[in-house]
């Protein structure tokens, strides 16, 4: 049996693309670093051009330091978008809140990338497309802004205990 977290409460529409643009940014947060770890010589040379006084020794350290950081930076995304998506999906107003946050942020950091080299505009392009695409999802749409409105009101302590409280 799979359980799809968008099937409780009348997730609309709007917001289950989200399942399937999450899907394709993890697909590219892990391909980058993945390339840049098997292909040191495309990471090298991204790395020279900026740093042409590099001595062989130095280029290796910077290499698998560049690679290190790209490695837990993507991989915190990943958890992050995951994590949020599935709260967003369950009406967490706090995690459309926070993916949007998130979403902004992963786009302005994409033109680091972008700088380093045209050899990344392929990662930045792809994931700032989808990072808009998801963004809007959260945002435009009247059913959207439906869904997380109905999850607004939270019950009181009173209301949760099953009484008043004296």
């Amino acid at each position: 049996m799979i359980v799809r977290p968008y099937q409780e409460k009348g997730v609309p529409a709007s917001l289950r693309l989200l399942v399937p643009a999450a899907i394709v940014l993890v697909a590219v947060y892990v391909a980058l670093p993945l390339l840049m770890a098997f292909d040191r010589d495309f990471t090298g040379a991204s790395i020279m051009r900026g740093n042409p006084d590099l001595n062989p020794a130095q280029l290796d350290f910077v290499i698998n330091a560049t690679v290190t950081y790209t490695v837990v930076l993507h991989a915190l995304s990943v958890v992050l978008v995951i994590w949020f998506v599935l709260k967003a999906l369950k009406g967490r107003r706090w995690a459309r809140v926070a993916l949007t946050v998130y979403l902004i942020g992963a786009t302005l950091a994409g033109f680091v990338s972008a700088a380093a080299g045209s050899e990344y505009y392929w990662a930045v392009i792809s994931a700032d497309v989808i990072h808009l695409v998801m963004i809007a999802a959260l945002w435009l749409p009247a059913s959207a802004r439906a869904f997380f409105a109905a999850h607004r009101r939270r019950p009181d302590v009173a209301e949760r205990v099953g009484g008043p409280v004296p």
